[in-house]
């Protein structure tokens, strides 16, 4: 497949994920208040379980794809950041897998992996995307101010759920809306992510990747 083709993929995978959680905010609207909590609690509305899963799975598939792209296009570090791509996608499989407790339910071990493979997922993207624009694609900065921005999103709205976590404590006011904003924000950095790295193998021209690192000295 073509690092085109696989930002086609990208493209796709997170259509596919849009779809279930557009889908959940309308069933559920009567169950979860979008305002106050987040996406996984839609668990509790009926499907939610499956539907959250194939949203989380369709952007695991998303991350794969973007994986498979640094490896082809041969960027410097390609291995290790390819790998850090992988550990966010396998955080998105266990959010999949191990749901949430449902609201005023305690959390249990389940709840648990949720809510640390889901900090991954918010922090990881930003961080390997920034390491991308700085030592991968060099000279894309507007990629790095954008993962940066990210990354300073996630690190507030993560250590806002510490009071929640060690101490019980109830969500702040509009957390809801603050997940959805972020989840969004999230998404965007993807799909950069994946132009980016498809907008630098057009422009290294038809030459083969192996050749082209041959001649770079990688």
């Amino acid at each position: 497949m073509t690092v085109r083709g696989r930002e086609s993929g990208v493209l796709g995978c997170v259509i596919i994920a849009l779809f279930p959680v557009g889908f959940l905010h309308h069933a559920g609207s009567a169950a979860v208040d979008p305002l106050a909590r987040t996406i996984s609690d839609y668990i509790v509305v009926p499907g939610g379980y499956e539907l959250l899963g194939i949203s989380a799975l369709a952007l695991a598939a998303a991350g794969g794809l973007l994986a498979a792209g640094l490896l082809q296009r041969r960027l410097p570090g390609a291995v290790p950041l390819a790998g850090l791509l992988v550990s966010w996608s396998v955080a998105l499989v266990l959010v999949a897998v191990f749901p949430t407790n449902a609201p005023g339910a305690p959390p249990d071990i389940a709840a648990a992996v949720h809510r640390c493979a889901g900090a991954w997922v918010f922090a990881g993207l930003p961080m390997v995307t920034w390491l991308i624009a700085r030592h991968g694609l060099r000279g894309a900065p507007g990629l790095a101010r954008l993962a940066l921005t990210t990354g300073l999103l996630s690190t507030a709205f993560l250590l806002s759920h510490v009071p929640i976590v060690v101490f019980g404590s109830p969500g702040f006011p509009l957390l809801g809306l603050v997940e959805r904003v972020l989840y969004g924000v999230v998404i965007v950095l993807l799909l950069a992510t994946a132009n980016a790295c498809a907008q630098a193998r057009v422009a290294a021209g038809s030459v083969p990747a192996v050749a082209s690192a041959g001649g770079t000295g990688e």
